[in-house]
């Protein structure tokens, strides 16, 4: 019995510290296993079904996994054409940022998006790994690089009038701003982080989208009722993919002149696309829900 016995007493710390190791790993594959969702709290618009021609807001909460949850920021330009449309893109650009910021700790993958200006990104790490993803497919026949024009077989005509290309305000010299390229990068005040993608194709974000496993798509950035819904990679596109797709509608903008029809105010402009969005095309969040701050709101001068 002794010599098992004195067995047993070598032995028993290496049984110990096995049972010890395999209850961390335990723990551990417990741990990568619990997935942190973020709440995002939507508005969406829905016709009544009790008054004809009329509309009810609804609001909801659903849980998202960042780690497939992309933000694409739309066309956030240096400089536009249109000077009242700059100062204004300057004053979110800080504001968007630091909701980028946030979002990233979450684990949510940036996309930037600033059409037109990808040679002034070409060599960039987050350029080329936009590019080197991994080609997917988009559905047969499916348009991924084509600009997404108003769907009149979805959606009704836009509430505002932005045919004069929609500048609120004349140029500093008092001359009606004169539509050209004016931009060359994104207005640098927003950082792109080694992680982040860089893109301006339909075709690489989609490629982005499936290699990543991404459900989720926020879309922020200007203008509304221009980029941000036609661009091959914002909403209508999105919602024409199947893609549960969301606008922020605190970090968004329109080209909207108030001399043109409906005639309001420039801000009411963008509340009134920010609608005709949450009732044809996709749910609308703030970034509060990942800042925890107030949501952003122009200085409505």
């Amino acid at each position: 019995m002794r010599p098992l016995f004195y067995l047993i007493f070598l032995c028993l710390p290496t049984l110990i510290l096995s049972c010890q190791s395999a209850q961390k790993e335990e723990q551990k594959s417990n741990a990568v296993s619990e997935v942190k969702t973020v709440s995002i709290n939507l508005r969406k618009k829905v016709k009544s079904e009790s008054e004809a021609n009329s509309w009810e807001t609804v609001e909801y909460t659903e849980s998202w996994d960042p780690n497939r949850t992309a933000i694409i920021v739309t066309d956030m330009w240096d400089r536009h054409w249109c000077e009242s449309a700059t100062q204004r893109v300057a004053e979110l650009a800080p504001v968007m940022n630091k909701t980028l910021i946030k979002a990233r700790e979450f684990g949510v993958t940036i996309i930037h998006a600033p059409s037109g200006t990808m040679d002034f990104y070409k060599d960039t790490p987050q350029r080329n790994a936009a590019i080197e993803t991994p080609n997917h497919k988009a559905p047969e026949g499916f348009p991924i690089n084509d600009w997404c024009y108003l769907d009149k077989n979805k959606e009704a005509a836009l509430p505002i009038d932005d045919s004069d290309g929609g500048c609120d305000k004349p140029c500093a010299d008092g001359d009606p701003c004169e539509e050209m390229t004016a931009w060359s990068r994104q207005i640098a005040s927003i950082s792109i982080e080694d992680n982040d993608f860089i893109t301006d194709q339909g075709q690489e974000v989609f490629n982005i989208m499936v290699e990543n496993n991404i459900d989720h798509i926020v879309v922020m950035g200007v203008h509304l009722n221009m980029c941000v819904l036609g661009r091959p990679f914002a909403i209508r596109q999105m919602a024409n993919l199947n893609k549960n797709v969301v606008l922020m509608r605190d970090m968004t903008d329109t080209m909207y002149n108030p001399e043109m029809a409906p005639y309001v105010d420039h801000f009411e402009g963008t509340r009134l696309v920010i609608a005709h969005v949450e009732k044809y095309w996709a749910p609308t969040m703030v970034s509060s829900d990942f800042t925890s701050t107030p949501a952003f709101a122009f200085n409505e001068k």
